[in-house]
């Protein structure tokens, strides 16, 4: 029978800045997300269909969650990134009458955001490299 894990046990867990394989995988989240808006800056936003809300509300629940069991400055500013994301990109689907004008100005709103998710997760995968690259000195091991 499985336990639910304390936010701490969460972090110690999942921290991108300890954790290579998390840190990799919000980097090229936000790369594959970085070039998509790139992609469909001068394009219509599509609407979404209700499995496609329903999918984000409940991504960004989650990560709403993981929001507070996570400590870190930068992982919170990512986390933040992801879920603005969602939400303006709902709001930019569904109030597509009152977005509509200003369309080309929250493209590129969405694309900044990327953007700065994307450098906020290379520094975090970078130390997170460089923390498991670092082993025990030559001191340490002779004693």
């Amino acid at each position: 029978m499985m336990r639910d894990l304390s936010d701490q046990e969460i972090h110690a867990r999942y921290c991108p800045i300890k954790n290579a394989r998390s840190a990799l995988f919000i980097f090229v989240s936000f790369s594959v997300m970085a070039f998509a808006d790139w992609r469909g800056l001068h394009k219509a936003p599509e609407r979404y269909s209700l499995f496609e809300l329903l999918f984000a509300i409940i991504v960004a629940a989650i990560l709403a969650k993981w929001l507070v069991a996570f400590t870190c400055f930068r992982e919170r500013l990512v986390l933040s990134l992801f879920i603005v994301v969602l939400v303006s990109g709902g709001v930019e689907s569904f109030a597509s009458s009152v977005v509509g004008q200003h369309a080309e100005l929250v493209g590129s709103g969405h694309l900044a955001l990327a953007l700065l998710g994307l450098l906020v997760s290379l520094t975090m995968l970078v130390e997170s490299a460089r923390s498991q690259n670092v082993g025990p000195s030559d001191a340490e091991t002779s004693t």
